[in-house]
């Protein structure tokens, strides 16, 4: 896809071709040496197994970290969203009282009144109507 060109300071990367061919040779890998000795390869076993361990224990950290801030992320969840459950099991009897009491301030009938107190209330209500008896209980049938 992308071509590069080769600058004319920087030698060819290819080994020039002789009139005698060996077999299969791979190319040379530019800033590596060619063969290895043992105790070259002793130094990079070593290298690499203390790079290992380091990525290793990097990994152990950074997956106690996301076990821990996944645990609050949930903690944090239970939090909000358990007090809106139990808000909406619990709450409207409470509101349901509260609007009968609210109620029973204003005069309404509804909520914890009871028809014993509407007609008593509804009695002296009619007893400050300047009515005779018989014109009060046609007021009271007419109004059940």
């Amino acid at each position: 896809m992308f071509h590069h060109q080769e600058s004319p300071s920087q030698p060819a990367s290819v080994v020039p071709q002789s009139s005698e061919t060996k077999p299969s040779s791979p190319p040379p890998v530019l800033g590596a040496p060619k063969e290895f000795t043992l105790n070259q390869v002793g130094e990079l076993l070593e290298k690499n197994l203390k790079w290992s361990q380091i990525i290793y224990e990097q990994n152990r950290k950074i997956n106690r970290k996301l076990f821990i801030s996944s645990l609050f992320g949930w903690i944090y969840f239970i939090l909000i969203v358990a007090p809106i459950i139990l808000a909406v099991w619990f709450l409207p009897p409470v509101f349901k009282d509260l609007y009968g009491q609210y109620q029973g301030l204003l005069g309404g009938g509804a909520g914890v009144t009871t028809n014993l107190q509407t007609n008593s209330s509804m009695d002296q209500i009619l007893k400050l109507l300047p009515l005779d008896a018989a014109r009060q209980e046609q007021l009271k049938a007419l109004l059940k």
